[in-house]
């Protein structure tokens, strides 16, 4: 039971700190000229495709080696890919401080707590 929890836990705090990295891609894009709006969108992609595919493997593999609880993991694996994206994408448009990516962990980390709090 406790490695569903964790699992869980893991997984809301990684859907969530994605929805923060994709509101800070959306705003450093609206910053820059409207021309260059979908170029920004190719580069998002050409990064999240194969680390979401790469996920995606992971979890056929694990099955194909006969390993059954590995499809537990894509919960995690597929926001976490998201994660990555989003977070090399923000950065490359946004010289990050520690103090923004503290913020952005920490709003994650609270939008956690609330939602997984009244799912219960």
């Amino acid at each position: 039971m406790a490695a569903i929890n964790l699992i869980l836990w893991s997984s809301a705090f990684l859907w969530l700190y994605a929805l923060v990295l994709a509101i800070a891609w959306f705003r450093a894009v609206a910053r820059e000229e409207i021309e260059s709006h979908v170029g920004h969108f190719v580069s998002l992609m050409g990064v999240l495709v194969p680390v979401i595919a790469l996920s995606v493997l992971i979890v056929l593999i694990g099955g194909a080696l006969g390993i059954p609880w590995i499809v537990f993991l894509l919960p995690v694996t597929l926001p976490g890919g998201l994660v990555i994206a989003l977070q090399l994408e923000v950065s490359r448009l946004w010289e990050p401080t520690l103090k923004i990516e503290l913020s952005r962990l920490g709003a994650a980390a609270a939008l956690t707590l609330v939602s997984v709090s009244l799912n219960r």
